[in-house]
């Protein structure tokens, strides 16, 4: 046994030898660049590539089989260049390969450079001829030997790895699109590391530039650095990266000609048999925006997501500034500068669950949760706000009169621009847009101070599945009454279809005047309901369209300011000069109601039952407006009643009863003094009627003597008969 020991030995090395030997003798004796153009020609029939090797090929056999090759050019036939490489080495320990192993000296990529190149009509540079599809018995083959593969490489042993260093130097890709006349480029990357090995940390970093040009003017440039220490476990498919910090410095056309650093930091670990990633110690730095927090993913196939997240109170103007944007002016310049974030992440497979969600805005905060589904991208957010005074947050007032202005002038200028008729058939709804939103959202505020209105329990809740979007809620209670609307929005075929609900129920309308407009004139009770259809994309669409009901009604109210009443008495007696003075009382008119319902087809509304009743008076009206041919064709009546409140005015009882008639026809943009006219005819009837009504008076009085003295003479004549 000894004996076969020794041979055994002996044999090994002697193999030993021969191989020292022979990787010397080649070495010595055999030059591989004399083999340039078989290289070349290999490379362009197994490859179908044209290789150009420009410089020396140097190689060694034992103990290193290593290989360095020089001035490389690479392209396919008839094609732009593809690529050039100034020099890589590399070289493996052998007998640390025979054993399984991977021992490298370093490795050096020098001066490596892609240029990709897309023309026009979609064809590049890059692309290799497809391998012929396999046959079904070549796929059988590969079927019946896939579970052998697998199985051999569930058995076999892990590879160790240990390389001196990697470097990576002087790397630029190009990327150039001509349809869209655009070039992307990467420049000086350059990587480098400490020695790599398995199962142990090692250092690693890289740095590279990046910029865009469209249509040769520059977009944007980049600058980044990265740093980490980095760990492979290859038997357990473990991988982890320590200490992580990067920087991204970026500047261009987006940012206003500014310079912005963008730096994060995390601690990675990957552990691919589990299918779980984790990143902790996460940090974000972005100008004066700072955020940080922790993630984790379990399940690579239908991922399960957990962490949080906290972004500091930040001031929006300056982090606006810091990326080149124009801040946000606002009425109240203390406004902006405190904006918060706070949540957590946890939620079922398949979606990015928000919960424990808390938004602050300055000394407004939202409380909710939200959710994205990774398979269908449904969009899911409850949002309940405490309260907010939105009138800080609005525009100067200057500049939103200016704004207002222009967009009046733009308006107009619009309007001229040759339209086929009044309205625009400008496309408003964004179809496909709306088509592709899923979303469920239920939005809420306690409490809303708005144009200087006091708006309570605002409620918002939209969901929009397939083109169809339902605004189910679009409630507010203000001023001791509440709104309630309900919104739907159907894209799902060609046509358009909106339908909208509308419920206003005892709104303080004096309260709202005084705060809203800083008006005294009208108080009442004001209640209205409305169910309108429209069809169509557009403004043309919708008022041609417009289809439904409205109802109003106003209770227990007062015009002040105005005394209609006595306005209409004085204006009738000088017009009929009948005689009579006004007398001079408060300027003011109550009523007990004012309402008027209304039916609307197509576009023409039509109302037959306006009614007001005033002091002293009655307003009455009806008739239509046709909204797409602009015309107006209203009758309105006013009618004086005795003691119907208190008497304003000393009236001509020839007038009292009688409608006051007023006919308002022609189009919108009729002048209000020639649009509506009093019809005067009512006083001659009601002349008329006087006479009439004296006429009968007369003759009642004289059917009354005459009926008086036949009763007289038949009481005669019956005396004398008894």
């Amino acid at each position: 046994m000894k004996g076969l020991l020794k041979v055994i030995a002996g044999l090994a090395a002697l193999v030993v030898v021969v191989i020292v030997a022979g990787g010397a003798i080649l070495g010595a004796f055999f030059d591989p660049n004399e083999y340039k153009p078989e290289i070349e020609q290999a490379a362009l029939d197994n490859a179908g590539i044209e290789l150009k090797i420009n410089g020396d090929i140097g190689w060694s056999v034992f103990p290193w089989l290593g290989l360095e090759v020089n001035k490389i050019d690479a392209k396919f036939p008839d094609k732009q260049d593809l690529a050039k490489l100034n020099q890589a080495q590399i070289s493996v320990r052998l007998p640390a390969l025979l054993s399984g192993n991977v021992e490298m000296q370093s490795v050096v990529v020098d001066g490596l450079e892609l240029n990709l190149v897309q023309e026009k009509d979609g064809s590049n540079n890059w692309a290799v001829v497809e391998a012929a599809a396999p046959t079904d018995t070549q796929k059988d083959a590969t079927t019946a030997a896939a579970p052998a593969e697998e199985s051999t490489k569930s058995t076999s042993a892990p590879i160790a790895i240990n390389i001196d260093s990697i470097q990576i130097s002087n790397g630029n890709i190009i990327y150039q699109d001509k349809a869209a006349d655009m070039v992307a480029k990467l420049t000086e990357f350059n990587m480098s590391s400490g020695q790599v090995v398995t199962n142990a940390f090692f250092p690693a970093e890289l740095s590279f530039n990046a910029s865009q040009t469209v249509k040769g003017e520059e977009q944007i440039k980049a600058a980044a650095k990265l740093a980490a220490e980095f760990y492979l476990d290859l038997k357990q498919q473990q991988y982890k990266l320590k200490g992580l910090t990067s920087e991204l410095n970026l500047s261009g056309k987006p940012l206003g000609g500014k310079s912005l650093a963008l730096k994060t930091a995390a601690d990675i670990e990957a552990d691919l048999l589990k299918q779980q990633l984790s990143l902790n110690n996460l940090k974000l730095s972005i100008a004066n925006l700072n955020a940080e927090g922790a993630l984790a993913v379990n399940n690579f196939a239908e991922p399960a997501i957990s962490g949080k997240l906290n972004v500091a109170a930040f001031d929006l103007n300056k982090l606006l500034s810091a990326v080149g944007q124009a801040e946000v002016k606002t009425n109240d310049p203390n406004v902006l500068k405190a904006i918060s974030l706070s949540t957590e992440l946890e939620g079922p497979a398949n979606t990015i669950t928000v919960k424990a969600l808390t938004v602050k805005l300055d000394d407004t905060t939202f409380n909710g949760s939200a959710a994205f589904n990774l398979a269908n991208s449904n969009i899911t957010l409850n949002l309940q706000g405490d309260k907010i005074n939105a009138d800080r947050y609005m525009p100067p007032a200057a500049q939103g009169k200016k704004a207002a202005g222009s967009s009046n002038t733009a308006t107009t200028s619009t309007a001229k621009k040759g339209q086929s008729g009044p309205y625009s058939k400008d496309p408003i709804l964004p179809i496909e847009t709306l088509r592709g939103l899923e979303l469920d959202t239920t939005l809420g505020l306690k409490s809303l101070h708005v144009s200087n209105m006091d708006i309570s329990n605002v409620a918002l809740q939209v969901s929009a599945h397939g083109g169809l979007i339902k605004a189910t809620k679009l409630d507010a209670d203000l001023y001791k009454g509440s709104v309630r609307n309900n919104v739907t929005v159907d894209v799902r075929k060609n046509t358009p279809v909106i339908t909208s609900k509308k419920t206003i129920t005892g709104i303080q309308v004096g309260d709202l005047l005084k705060d809203m407009a800083n008006a005294d004139q009208l108080t009442g009770k004001f209640n209205s309901t409305s169910n309108l259809t429209l069809r169509g994309n557009s403004v043309h669409d919708f008022v041609n369209s417009v289809t439904g009901t409205a109802k109003v009604n106003m209770k227990d109210g007062e015009l002040k300011g105005l005394d209609m009443a006595q306005t209409v008495c004085q204006g009738l007696n000088n017009v009929s000069a009948l005689g009579g003075e006004a007398e001079q009382v408060d300027r003011s008119t109550p009523f007990t109601s004012m309402g008027a319902s209304t039916r609307i087809k197509n576009g023409v509304v039509s109302n037959q039952d306006l009614k007001a009743a005033l002091d002293a008076m009655t307003l009455s009206g009806k008739g239509t407006v046709n909204l797409p041919k602009q015309l107006l064709d209203y009758r309105l009546g006013f009618m004086v009643e005795k003691n119907l409140f208190n008497e304003t005015c000393s009236f001509p009882n020839k007038l009292e009863g009688v409608e006051v008639p007023i006919d308002c026809k022609g189009g919108f943009n009729t002048e209000p003094t020639k649009l509506c006219k009093p019809d005067f005819s009512f006083i001659t009837d009601a002349l008329k009627q006087d006479v009439k009504k004296k006429v009968e008076e007369k003759k009642e009085k004289i059917k009354a003597k005459a009926e008086e003295k036949i009763k007289d003479k038949l009481g005669d004549k019956l005396k004398g008969l008894f």
